[in-house]
This record gives C-alpha cells, structure tokens and sequence, in this order.
C-alpha cells in the first residue's frame, strides 16, 4: 500500500471526517440594544467611579465592573468574552465576536460598597 491509499483508507468503516463538517445549528449573536439605563438612572446606594477614557471590550477582565456610556449611570459584569449582566436589570447582554474589538466601555476605576446603606445586588 502506498501512502496515499493509507490515508484515504476508511477508519472502521468510516472515512475521516473534519472538525469543519461538524453538524448542528450556529450561535446567533443578538445585536446590542439600547442602553434604556445610560441616562439619568442612579439606583445604587454604593459610590463608584468611572475611567476618563474608555478601553474596548475585549481588554476587560472578567469580573471586571464597567459602564456602557461615559456618564457611569449603569454597572454592568463582564462573565466571560461575550457575555456580561447589567447590575440594575439583572438582564444578560451578548457582544457579537464582530463588535469585541471596537465596543468601547468605561471601566469602573473606584468601588466604596461600605458606603451603601443597604445591598442593591
């Protein structure tokens, strides 16, 4: 046998198959909606702070507080590289992999929770 009948030769009566004709149904990313929280809603009892400048998503840590406008009226939780919880609604948001790299956030720089009055999340 040469080396290309070897290769070509079924594996238990199955011909080799790639990672790529995997079966099943594709992640579908949602988009982003609108951020109902970046304007004018303050409900967290602890003071916090945001960053000046803001970084892309993709350099956050997971874990990590941010904000999604400047203003820093919302906190969200970065939980892993597409997925992060809004602190307020409680509600997931999802970062399409084509928007990781160029979604800017505001870091939170300063979290004091012993100033809150009572726990909020």
């Amino acid at each position: 046998m040469t080396d290309q009948q070897t290769t070509d030769k079924p594996l238990n009566g199955r011909l080799p198959s790639t990672v790529n004709s995997r079966k099943g149904r594709k992640k579908e990313w949602k988009d982003l909606t609108i951020d109902p929280l970046s304007e004018g809603y303050e409900s967290h009892q602890a003071d916090y702070v945001v960053g000046n400048s803001p970084i892309t998503w993709a350099l956050l840590e997971v874990g990590q507080l941010f904000s999604r406008s400047k203003n820093g009226k919302n906190l969200h939780v970065k939980l892993n590289d597409g997925r992060a919880i809004c602190l307020d609604t409680r509600r997931p948001i999802e970062f399409k992999p084509s928007i990781r790299n160029s979604t800017q956030v505001w870091v939170v720089t300063n979290f004091n929770s012993t100033s809150a009055s009572k726990t909020d999340f």
